[in-house]
């Protein structure tokens, strides 16, 4: 069996115009932790990136301040099991 995958909502802060801005996003990941997101999960932070910031903002810090809700959705295949 693989990993749990998540659907979690929560706050994001990014820096626009010099000012620090607040906004709610939500998040599908293996990892369910702010902290694991930001280092781990590269897919999600450049869709936060795209979703978050214009093309040509040139601080481009995204910080998961915290998850408000999670909710398991599925789990990933561990292709080794599938491949027997």
């Amino acid at each position: 069996m693989g990993k749990p995958i998540y659907y979690m909502t929560g706050k994001a802060t990014f820096i626009k115009n010099k000012h620090p801005q607040t906004r709610a996003i939500w998040v599908v990941s293996q990892y369910d932790n702010p902290r694991d997101i930001m280092k781990h999960d590269e897919h999600t932070m450049y869709r936060l990136d795209q979703e978050l910031l214009t093309p040509k903002a040139k601080q481009r810090t995204i910080i998961i301040d915290k998850v408000e809700t999670i909710k398991q959705i599925g789990t990933t295949v561990d292709v080794k099991q599938t491949q027997r």
